[in-house]
């Protein structure tokens, strides 16, 4: 009895072990299948995909597999970064206050660092894409983000006194470009080019207090400081601005380097329809200023009391990268004080459409920042002229063949030497 007891419980004890090993392996098999399948729909995703599960503070190399981690490299920041900080605090401090003094309203008397240090914590680089684009140079593309504590006061010299202001909480989250241009001799580089990649687009996020009392008495000072750094950022650092840094050891010049003008762009600012009145009593005084670079603005004149203004000023403008620049178009309220935006519009230079002149209506906004956009009242729209371009090289060829075409072309060499003008109010004339 005893045996036969034995054997049934040793049965049922192998079928029980066999039945939970299969069960076991059915549930492994599953767990791989369900991997496969989230895998094989994740390689199908795109980066706008990818944005929308991971936001806006995913790595590059996650929707990129071309950006390499570099945990070695961070291990290695880390360490060194009471060094680094030191010494890019006075770089900065030396390069930047130029900026601000250049960039500043014109209701600020003076912009500068009243304190700067980029505090204890170090950047964090997410991806690293190294790139030969053109011979003689190596293009390494950094995605960095950094949410530092440093330590960034910023004097406000205005008209009612100085007033120090902090920067907290910065968060830079951008896709750094560098290109080493080598050479023969030691150290085997000439000189670096910085630049942030445009695309995706940089992102600087920072809250402003005031020391030792609130920015709520100070109307207008934030979104002005807001407005400074955008117009740096865009103007002096995005691709395809860049800063040269000539490297020691090998003579170079470093204007071989820098960004070059394209083109001259003439715009022809017609009228506005519509504006905003922001007065209490009357009318707005409008006035429209336009610039391809913030640092380089032209003015119309002002038409007193009047939301319908005619203009028809004409201006010249220096391109130099149509594919990724653009035309703003910003109209003020001139006042007694500190002159307010009634709208803003921006076009790109690529969207000037080749020999069909043409009037534009451009819709004003509060703020080119969707985001930003609070008030959705019409802002009314502001008409330019602009007419298109022909490409440099094409341009030349045409040039030689009307030469050999026609004796004409003398009143042609007379010229300026920037080409035939195409359009009636808006066009391009490049240079030799």
């Amino acid at each position: 009895m005893g045996l036969i007891s034995g054997i049934l419980m040793g049965m049922i004890f192998g079928v029980s072990l066999m039945a939970g090993w299969l069960q076991m392996m059915k549930y492994r098999s599953g767990k791989r299948i369900g991997k496969a399948v989230d895998i094989k729909t994740l390689s199908t995703l795109n980066r706008d995909d990818l944005r929308k599960i991971c936001g806006d503070n995913y790595p590059e190399w996650i929707s990129f597999p071309v950006f390499e981690q570099a945990k070695w490299l961070n291990k290695q920041l880390s360490k060194l970064w009471p060094y680094v900080a030191e010494a890019a605090s006075a770089v900065l401090k030396e390069s930047v206050e130029p900026l601000l003094e250049d960039y500043r309203p014109t209701a600020v008397n003076s912009l500068k660092f009243a304190k700067l240090s980029l505090g204890t914590v170090a950047p964090k680089i997410e991806g690293i894409r190294v790139q030969s684009l053109k011979k003689g140079q190596v293009t390494m593309d950094i995605d960095l983000r950094w949410g530092g504590d440093p330590n960034i006061v910023l004097e406000v010299d205005t008209p009612v006194g100085n007033i120090p202001i902090q920067l907290k909480d910065l968060q830079v989250f951008t896709v750094v470009r560098v290109i080493f241009h080598l050479a023969e001799e030691m150290p085997c580089i000439s000189a670096l080019l910085v630049a942030l990649l445009s695309e995706p687009k940089p992102r600087i996020d920072y809250t402003l207090k005031a020391v030792g009392g609130s920015l709520t008495g100070l109307p207008g000072i934030s979104d002005m400081i807001d407005d400074t750094v955008e117009s740096i950022v865009t103007d002096t650092l995005q691709w395809p601005h860049r800063i040269v840094v000539p490297m020691g050891g090998t003579a170079v010049d470093a204007s071989e380097f820098e960004l070059k003008p394209e083109g001259r762009l003439t715009v022809t600012v017609v009228r506005a329809n519509d504006l905003k009145n922001l007065e209490m009593i009357g009318k707005s005084d409008p006035y429209v200023v336009v610039h391809v670079r913030p640092r380089f603005k032209v003015k119309t004149k002002t038409i007193d009391n009047n939301l319908n203004p005619v203009w028809n000023e004409t201006f010249e403008l220096i391109a130099e990268d149509r594919e990724t620049q653009g035309l703003t178009v910003e109209v003020f309220d001139k006042d007694i004080g500190q002159d307010q935006r009634l709208g803003i519009a921006k076009v790109r230079l690529s969207e000037l459409e080749p020999e069909k002149p043409k009037e534009v209506n451009l819709r004003l906004l509060a703020s080119l920042d969707t985001l930003k956009v609070k008030d959705k009242k019409d802002r009314g729209t502001c008409t330019i002229k602009q007419g298109g371009t022909i490409g440099c090289a094409r341009r030349r060829k045409e040039d030689l063949r009307s030469k050999k075409r026609n004796e004409r072309s003398r009143s042609y060499r007379e010229h300026d030497g920037c080409g035939r003008r195409v359009g009636i109010r808006v066009q391009y004339r490049y240079r030799r």
